[in-house]
């Protein structure tokens, strides 16, 4: 199989994937990717994300560092190495100068009509629903109750 990627276009932003089935595998973005890409999320196995030619790099690993920021990478072309077999997800502006804050839900929170919420692994329960995997859905002036059970779910804000 070696590397499988996957793209879903969403109402105001994008999803990428990219799933690979061992270690050693090297997947290139272009600075055509790059540009919209703002956050990564390690959903499975680990690996790291760096530009290239560049020393300083971001490690994944779905047990822990499974969330980073991609902006200081923008318009850059970028290298990401697989440590073992891997699932990880990218969250992508639809054009280059859409600016997202996002973060990894935690525990229950007051959502905002700027907001989307994505299902990136498990099942989680929120406001009652069962989520699978992709779900997503936009937010509004609300409380969100959250059992993760596990799960990796993002909040993404859109600033403008």
């Amino acid at each position: 199989m070696s590397i499988r990627r996957y793209i879903k276009k969403c109402e105001e932003f994008r999803i990428c994937a990219a799933r690979g089935d061992r270690a050693g595998l090297v997947l290139l973005e272009n600075t055509e990717e790059t540009g919209k890409s703002l956050y990564t999320i390690q959903a499975e196995g680990s690996g790291r994300f760096s530009s290239i030619f560049n020393s300083d790099y971001i490690e994944g690993n779905a047990n822990g560092a499974n969330f980073g920021c991609m902006k200081p990478y923008a318009g850059k072309h970028l290298i990401f190495e697989s440590y073992e077999p891997f699932l990880q997800y990218g969250f992508n502006a639809l054009s280059p100068n859409q600016d997202w804050d996002g973060e990894l839900v935690k525990e229950s929170f007051d959502g905002d009509d700027r907001s989307w919420l994505i299902c990136f692994k498990g099942n989680p329960i929120i406001n009652g629903k069962e989520l699978k995997i992709m779900d997503y859905a936009k937010l509004e002036n609300k409380f969100y109750d959250v059992n993760l059970n596990n799960a990796i779910v993002g909040v993404f804000k859109k600033l403008w």
